[in-house]
């Protein structure tokens, strides 16, 4: 989730860790952290803490892990063709739809006829920045696993935090799901459900690429949502997702439960209809006035968006993590104001957050009467010197 506030590596290479890589690094257990009990880290040195995504992410047992369980909740749709789909997405996200930009001409275009419908700011986009950079459409700028959840001051900035994000709400929506079935007796479409929450991020490998001072690329609003979103819906569109599917997935940033909150929704499924150069109203993705969901609403979409939920905790968790590990990265490894915007700090901070999550970090934070010195225990386990 986010309104805007702010390789292709097999499943078998991802377990594959580089002699060069991990010379010197040691796997420990922590068995003070809780999710750690049946989980391991790798602990590096800061000089041979990796600088590239890919290498932070080999080595990251938390997110191929993650990773995994991500696939088999894909497996659990249990339409066979749109498990595939989804599959095929988080194994591939190319945004195949820009094949439709070829040239600055056809970019002017679709920036013209969101512009005339209202649906970007051209104080804050312009044609030029309209779409991040990208090489070729049919080959994602990284793969999902190595993507941020999100912007670099926002939830889960690490090298395969958007594994974790997308998970964690897969889990939370799996969660509705089951206790709507056990509570009020009846069960929804989990396939619609559950494939709208794992489509729902697809975009951010692209909209989020990492940079070489170890951030991400900042992220553009279009719609009154950050641009992910409709990316992600439009590249889903693009690709013939269900249309039900696709309202759910649109449903993530937020609901229809009020004229105000639905007019944001079907603005998001406008801008990426648009983009993806479809009629929203043929599709069935708006009502035929174009000024609605289809209606009834259906309570999918609904799920979806209580599933993009995470953010609420996530996205403080990161900032606060982050601060904190500036001020041990200053203390404790020599550091100084001038590389905390440089790749000596951010490799520190995404090797730590791909080995053990903000969240846990913000956890030790919160415990206890020392939040230096809680943070401090578990950094010095995973950065040892």
């Amino acid at each position: 989730m986010s309104n805007v506030n702010p390789s292709g590596l097999s499943r078998r290479s991802f377990l594959e860790i580089s002699a060069g890589t991990i010379a010197g690094m040691a796997v420990l257990s922590m068995p003070h952290i809780s999710f750690a009990a049946s989980s391991k880290i790798t602990s590096t040195p800061l000089a041979k803490c990796p600088e590239k995504p890919d290498d932070a992410v080999k080595l990251s047992n938390m997110v191929n892990d993650g990773w995994h369980r991500l696939l088999d909740d894909a497996d659990s749709i249990t339409d066979t063709d749109l498990s595939r789909n989804v599959k095929k997405v988080l194994n591939d996200p190319s945004m195949t739809f820009m094949q439709q930009y070829d040239s600055s001409n056809d970019v002017q275009r679709i920036y013209t006829k969101l512009l005339d419908n209202g649906l970007i700011d051209k104080n804050k986009i312009t044609a030029e920045t309209l779409f991040p950079p990208l090489k070729n459409p049919m080959k994602p700028p990284q793969p999902f696993i190595t993507a941020p959840g999100s912007g670099y001051d926002s939830h889960h900035a690490y090298p395969g935090g958007l594994v974790m994000h997308t998970l964690n709400n897969t889990t939370i929506a799996q969660g509705i799901c089951k206790s709507y079935s056990n509570n009020f007796l009846y069960d929804v479409n989990y396939n619609t459900a559950i494939a709208g929450e794992i489509l729902h991020d697809i975009a951010k490998p692209w909209v989020f690429q990492w940079q070489p001072n170890g951030a991400s690329l900042v992220e553009l609003p279009i719609a009154m949502t950050g641009s992910h979103h409709i990316f992600s819906l439009a590249e889903s569109i693009y690709r013939d997702f269900p249309p039900d599917v696709i309202v759910a997935q649109a449903c993530a940033h937020d609901h229809p439960g009020t004229p105000q909150d639905e007019a944001l929704v079907v603005g998001w499924l406008k801008s990426a209809a648009f983009i993806a150069q479809k009629d929203p109203i043929k599709l069935g993705l708006l009502a035929s006035n174009g000024e609605t969901l289809p209606l009834p609403h259906k309570q999918e979409g609904f799920i979806v968006h209580l599933g993009d939920h995470d953010w609420v905790l996530s996205t403080p968790a990161s900032q606060e993590s982050a601060a904190m590990l500036q001020q041990i990265a200053k203390k404790e490894y020599g550091m100084n104001n001038d590389d905390m915007n440089k790749i000596n700090f951010n490799k520190f901070r995404n090797y730590i957050g791909s080995q053990i999550s903000f969240m846990c970090i913000h956890h030790a934070l919160s415990q206890g009467n020392d939040p230096y010195q809680e943070v401090l225990k578990i950094v010095k386990q995973v950065i040892t010197a």
